[in-house]
């Protein structure tokens, strides 16, 4: 008989999507709202952080599908191939919005997906293509440490690496992706025994379609979220220029993992328009928010 978490896993993969696109599009909506305030006591500055706080939820459920992407994908390398084309096409409206409408268009979370989708490809190759890995690590250390520098006493601003270049989540959101993705090997070790070698080489994709290895894996998922929260609050503990996630605004993540929970592993509505919608949603809303508040504000 099913326990009673394994009957709540009610969320496929379409519903994680859904999810992610509604409150990844409210959190670009209180960016651009933050754009247009004179002080924090104005009501545009309120409901944009209320819209911010709500938009927490998008990244960690952006790294499960891609995690999901990375196992389930019959081709990894066409399916990273597919995220770096989407890449070009934010990067491009990013561009516009950079040097055409406001240059505080900030950081770009997709670029996070691929670096961190990429390093785990490469990482996973047995010849020397696993040694390629450390483009994408140095990429993740050279936007930390850009982030750092510009937080710190030393007042810089390091134009030469613009914000739409930059990390989004940089080393906080590497390391989810690393734990996200890992999360299915540590599931098998705590599932199965040191006896039970036949069954622990099972693979993923198989052990995927048993309620209690998924609950088991959404676990340890929701659990990683919440010790790399706690680890951004102690860096900003030790110091204010380590805050590079707004610790009080990115604490509201961890209710994504009470989503996560929910997650069945199945895929869920899945249509070709749905598909094609999916990868253009990303551009296409920031261009439409964009719009729409040049519109209203007369920029």
């Amino acid at each position: 008989m099913d326990s009673k978490l394994e009957k709540a896993q009610k969320l496929s993969n379409f519903w994680i999507k859904i999810i992610a696109f509604a409150t990844m599009a409210l959190d670009h909506i209180g960016v651009f709202m933050w754009q247009h305030v004179t002080s924090q006591s104005d009501a545009l500055y309120i409901v944009g952080f209320i819209f911010r706080c709500i938009g927490r939820l998008s990244f960690p459920l952006f790294i499960l599908l891609l995690v999901e992407g990375l196992i389930h994908s019959k081709s990894v390398g066409r399916y990273l191939l597919r995220l770096g084309l989407l890449l070009s096409l934010v990067l491009a409206v990013q561009i516009v919005l950079y040097y055409f409408i406001d240059p505080d268009v900030g950081v770009n979370p997709f670029i996070d997906l691929v670096i961190s989708g990429t390093f785990i490809y490469l990482l996973t190759k047995k010849d020397w293509k696993k040694y390629l890995a450390l483009l994408p690590l140095a990429f993740v250390i050279l936007s930390t440490t850009v982030d750092i520098l510009e937080r710190s006493s030393l007042n810089l601003v390091i134009f030469w690496f613009p914000a739409y270049l930059r990390m989004g989540y940089s080393l906080f959101g590497f390391l989810m992706s690393l734990a996200f993705y890992y999360a299915y090997d540590l599931g098998k070790k705590v599932m199965f025994s040191a006896n039970s070698k036949d069954e622990y080489v099972a693979e993923t994709k198989e052990l995927l379609k048993v309620p209690q290895y998924r609950s088991l894996v959404n676990i340890i998922m929701a659990i990683a979220l919440f010790f790399l929260n706690v680890l951004i609050w102690f860096l900003t503990y030790l110091s204010p220029s380590l805050d590079l996630y707004y610790a009080d605004i990115q604490t509201w993540s961890l209710i994504a993992g009470l989503i996560i929970i929910l997650y069945n592993g199945k895929r869920g509505y899945d249509k070709k328009w749905f598909r094609y919608a999916s990868y253009a949603f990303f551009p296409a809303h920031i261009a439409l928010i964009a719009l729409i508040f040049a519109l209203i504000f007369g920029i």
